[in-house]
């Protein structure tokens, strides 16, 4: 930090024109002499021969150098000094985003605004460098760095597998720049940035627009819950400037099982269906021609509840639950209500028949039958003695395939309006089916029962019982999967996660999983060394559109966007006032012990 010294009134300065008349006053004064007298009246009566001539030989001692200090003090405090301290703090914004890792060879962009960064940065021992990336969420990384810790630094940030958010990144900075708290803001990217620009902002194109080929998402489920069969879809997308035929083959445990081919037209986005897969723990879709992008040319894919689905049946008749055992892909467990807790409830799906449970499961649940009036839920039941299935909710998940109008109900039971759970099928009375999501989980309520599963004996309940079943598993879901960079919740039962790159970060069930950022597969560890894999991909196609990028809009107002001065004035006046009142208190002890010593020669 540089600093500039002046004087806040200069012209009093001439006050040490004094100083010369300290010294003066020294030399002229009386300079004491030793006397023997007989008595002081002799004394007195030699009084005029007391003192010697002065202009004398100086003999300057401690005191005076003390009273020259303090004048000299006085007349700068008069002039009242101050620095002036030159800061410069500039932030230094850095495009990680999954884009530049393209290029050739492979990161050239990052590489290039790297080199665009660093040779921006301006020297000076005045200049606080702070570090912010992009991606996957806008945020600093480092604050007050010096201009060569700062290109370190800078030279040691990686691209990570996720997308930036160009909203996320214009707020960002707009508060760098609102903040008035920066004199400039270098802002390397990939992205365009639209006009206009405040003068404060420098922006550093990293790379131009190249074509582009790319899988958008990758999902692998099944036609119908309980069957062996999978299917796969694969979406896919040409951005470039010609047609293109891309082919993507569908590997597990390095062995391909599957290809096929589609012929795109420019900017064309499309899906390719593979409609029996071989079941496998995970899978692999590769695309080709290559590009300069890998990244979005792989993508992986598990089958939703992964390989095996844990059910934990809790109801008083464990019977009911007898024939779901029958299904493949399922590994059922029954217990009593009286055995269940929340703390050994380890399962992927949870039934609740006849009871709801005392808190709220940490796991997606069916609620059959439940009693109304309990406070967990809030489910009101509507008395009745007539129910009757009036319309259901179309298209859907739940009802798709269902025949209502032979579904046999009994006893069934309807519920009341619920504040966050909507209703699917209605009744004359009331809800009889109502989904909700709550705390990042799935619930379903049911006002009859579908138990014991029958398979073709009562086909449109079984129908119905799959589509519930492969709802709250995620079984054939119409997600998409998991995206690099987007937290998700920790599913119970798991306390550690090993990610692509084989760390291992313990977590917490139910809480938020943000460390995400790396595209493949991750396993999920839970009690007994249970893993269970989650595939996470870029899947984002705005990323992969590397000739017509997002733009950035950065939206700052004008005056946020102007060249401050960051310069501070100190004032040294109360510094000198201290030192010129420690020195008086210095001269006036050495002024009482010098007459103290010269009392006692006297005596």
């Amino acid at each position: 930090m540089m600093s500039q010294f002046g004087f806040l009134y200069p012209g009093a300065l001439v006050f040490f024109a004094l100083v010369p008349l300290l010294l003066i006053a020294y030399l002229v004064r009386e300079r004491p002499r030793s006397v023997i007298v007989s008595s002081v009246l002799g004394y007195r009566a030699l009084r005029g021969l007391r003192a010697e001539r002065p202009w004398g030989r100086p003999r300057l001692d401690w005191l005076f150098l003390i009273e020259l200090v303090i004048l000299s003090l006085v007349v700068l405090a008069m002039a009242q000094p101050y620095l002036i301290h030159q800061h410069n703090p500039v932030a230094v914004v850095l495009d990680n985003s999954a884009a530049m890792q393209a290029g050739v060879p492979e990161g050239a962009r990052l590489d290039a605004a790297k080199a665009a960064l660093a040779g921006a940065i301006p020297n000076g021992n005045d200049v606080a460098i702070a570090l912010y990336v992009t991606a996957p969420q806008p945020h600093q990384i480092a604050d007050a760095l010096s201009p060569s810790r700062a290109r370190s630094a800078i030279a040691k940030v990686r691209a990570v597998d996720a997308a930036q958010s160009p909203l996320a990144v214009a707020r960002m900075l707009r508060d760098i720049m609102s903040g008035h708290r920066f004199t400039q803001c270098l802002f390397a990217t990939a992205s365009p940035v639209n006009p206009p620009v405040p003068p404060t902002v420098h922006v550093f194109k990293a790379g131009d627009p190249i074509p582009n080929y790319a899988i958008g998402s990758f999902a692998v489920g099944g036609a119908q819950f309980g069957s062996g069969a999978l299917k796969a879809e694969v979406t896919v997308a040409n951005f470039s400037a010609q047609p293109q035929t891309l082919e993507v083959t569908i590997s597990a445990e390095g062995k391909a099982l599957t290809r096929a081919q589609a012929r795109l037209n420019p900017q064309e986005i499309t899906d390719i269906e593979f409609p029996t897969l071989a079941p496998s723990s995970s899978y692999r879709a590769d695309l080709k021609p290559a590009d300069a992008f890998n990244l979005d040319n792989v993508a992986w894919a598990t089958p939703p509840g992964g390989a095996r689905i844990n059910i934990l049946f809790v109801s008083p008749t464990p019977a009911d639950a007898a024939g779901l055992q029958n299904l493949p892909q399922l590994n059922v467990h029954t217990i009593s209500p009286e055995n269940y807790s929340p703390q050994t409830a380890k399962a992927d799906l949870l039934i609740f028949e006849y009871g709801i449970p005392r808190e709220l499961p940490a796991a997606n649940a069916l609620l059959v039958m439940p009693p109304g009036g309990d406070d967990v839920f809030g489910l009101r039941v509507v008395p009745g003695i007539t129910t009757q299935i009036t319309d259901w909710r179309s298209p859907d998940p739940l009802t798709d395939g269902v025949n209502f109008r032979l579904l046999a109900l009994r006893q069934p039971e309807s519920f009341a309006v619920h504040p966050w759970m909507q209703s699917v099928v209605n009744s004359n009375l009331g809800s009889l089916i109502m989904d909700g999501r709550h705390q990042g989980h799935r619930y379903v309520v049911l006002g009859f029962n579908p138990f014991p599963y029958l398979g073709t004996r009562n086909l449109p309940m079984s129908v119905l019982t799959l589509n519930i079943l492969g709802y709250l598993s995620g079984f054939g879901s119409e997600d998409k999967g998991y995206r690099t960079g987007e937290p998700w919740i920790v599913p119970a039962g798991v306390g550690e996660i090993i990610t692509p790159s084989g760390k291992t970060i313990n977590v917490k069930p139910g809480t938020p999983f943000t460390d995400d950022a790396e595209q493949g597969i991750y396993q999920l560890i839970g009690p007994g060394s249970q893993r269970r894999l989650r595939a996470v991909n870029l899947a984002d196609l705005n990323q992969s559109n590397l000739e017509n990028p997002a733009s950035i809009k950065l939206d700052i107002p004008p005056g946020d966007g102007e060249r401050r001065d960051f310069s501070q004035r100190q004032s040294l006046t109360p510094y000198l006032l201290a030192a010129i009142l420690t020195l008086a208190a210095c001269e006036a002890l050495f002024t009482y012990r010098r007459r103290r010593i010269y009392a006692q020669g006297l005596t």
